[in-house]
């Protein structure tokens, strides 16, 4: 009895503690690009390439699944606990105190305010000197930051919200709002993609730093043993340049 009890501890040995990644599932945006997509329905973009790039050097950290998803339907899975990780967000405790650790930064992300030509100039104190304007937001996006969505909440500042960059802007450039904060690249692209000439960049609104939020109540072994190994990856693709190529081949493509 006591030779079968220690064969059984050691075939438990040799499966890896981390079989259970399998079941692990990060969320993040369909439409968001070129940072998060959805192409031929799976996930794509500057974020999902960084994320399967560290999945092929994470050791012993078995399968995971990247789904993509409408942001605001991303944040309610985490939020819910029904997925894992919140991929693409920023550092937000406050909006989002379900968050409980943060990965490494996947990137940096510069903000920029748009507005209606005219409306406002790079002078300005942000967000204070744009009471009494409309703005667009995507759904559930917390880029404008919290200084915005307070004055937004005393009323001094008007929200609008839209499920994507794209409807945000061709909303601004038919003037049925009066400004946009959104990340420059993703908006720069949208912008020449669909031809938009009366669309005004005024000044960065900020920097930010994108990461893989990990909800609060997913915690134990399994959770750090994951976070842990994904940080590693995230560190090692940064140090040796991977993620500068892969950021630069999207911005080529």
């Amino acid at each position: 009895m006591k030779q079968h009890l220690i064969l059984a501890s050691l075939v438990l040995a040799l499966v890896p503690a981390s079989a259970s990644s399998q079941n692990v599932l990060l969320v993040q945006d369909e439409a968001y690009p070129p940072f998060m997509d959805k192409q031929d329905g799976k996930p794509a973009g500057i974020l999902a390439d960084i994320i399967q790039a560290a999945a092929t050097r994470m050791a012993n950290q078995g399968a995971f699944k990247l789904d993509t998803v409408p942001w605001s339907r991303a944040v309610k899975l985490v939020e819910g606990d029904r997925a894992h990780g919140l991929v693409g967000t920023y550092y937000k405790p406050e909006a989002r105190p379900w968050i409980g650790t943060y990965s490494e930064p996947l990137m940096t992300e510069e903000v920029g305010i748009y507005c209606k030509p005219g409306v406002a100039n790079a002078s300005w104190a942000y967000p204070d000197d744009y009471k009494g304007l409309t703005f667009g937001n995507n759904t559930g996006f917390q880029s404008p930051g919290a200084a915005f969505f307070a004055l937004v909440d005393a009323g001094d500042i008007k929200l609008e919200e839209a499920q994507t960059t794209a409807q945000n802007l061709k909303k601004l450039s038919s003037g049925r709002i009066d400004c946009y904060v959104q990340e420059r690249l993703t908006t720069e692209i949208a912008i020449n993609k669909h031809k938009l000439d009366n669309i005004e960049f005024v000044a960065n609104a900020s920097e930010e730093k994108s990461f893989i939020g990990f909800r609060k109540s997913w915690n134990g072994p399994e959770a750090d043993a994951f976070i842990e190994a994904m940080d590693a990856a995230i560190v090692s693709l940064r140090e040796d340049g991977t993620i500068d190529k892969i950021i630069a081949s999207h911005v080529g493509s």
